[in-house]
């Protein structure tokens, strides 16, 4: 069941005790930010542009993500030009903790998604998350686009879980970020011999 306005806004009101509390922070234009069924979220002022390797491939399961990405800060009043068909890793304006009973969702607003730049992100946002979301924004346009900081860009869907399970203690990745975070993966040898690939099996691409 999604969350009504109502319920979203009766929520926010709850002190940070209530395991059912919701925080959703700065919370700008209070009165416009609210639809009946969703919130609008902004885009902050940090990116993570994508660099070329020094490799001729890109290993994700290397731990080597600072390597590949460009760290850059876009003060508000400026803003970030994105070349056509080119991604970057933005995060939201808005710092978030969700309750224990409540996940949620984000999409492109349909105005920004027109001008044909979309949020790729995985979209879905566990119970208990707490932190500024990561966007993977991408332009798929044939023309650059300017991104502004502080813009609308994201409308938070809040759905209600059924039957939740209170969590003893917070984990994850991801949990806390104010920052566009880069992914996370287990090793690669970890994972395929979770699927009975024996190690001498697994090729590792080399320099």
């Amino acid at each position: 069941m999604i969350l009504s306005r109502t319920e979203a806004q009766e929520r926010l009101k709850l002190p940070l005790s209530d395991l059912r509390s919701l925080v959703i922070t700065p919370l700008l234009q209070e009165g416009s930010a609210f639809s009946t069924d969703a919130i609008d979220l902004r885009l902050g002022t940090h990116f993570l542009l994508p660099q070329i390797p020094p490799r001729p491939f890109s290993d994700p399961t290397e731990d080597r993500r600072d390597s590949n990405y460009l760290k850059v800060n876009v003060p508000f009043g400026d803003y970030l030009v994105v070349q056509a068909h080119q991604t970057v890793l933005g995060a939201t304006l808005e710092f978030i903790k969700l309750p224990f009973d409540v996940a949620g969702q984000i999409l492109t607003k349909s105005s920004v998604a027109r001008t044909f730049v979309v949020i790729e992100t995985a979209p879905w946002i566990h119970p208990s998350y707490r932190g500024c979301l990561t966007l993977e924004i991408a332009n798929v346009s044939n023309a650059p686009i300017l991104l502004y900081p502080g813009l609308p860009i994201g409308q938070l869907i809040l759905l209600e879980v059924l039957n939740p399970v209170k969590e003893p203690k917070l984990g994850g990745r991801y949990l806390g970020p104010v920052y566009p975070e880069p992914p996370a993966f287990e090793n690669v040898r970890k994972n395929l011999e979770a699927i009975g690939v024996e190690p001498a099996s697994i090729k590792i691409p080399r320099a």
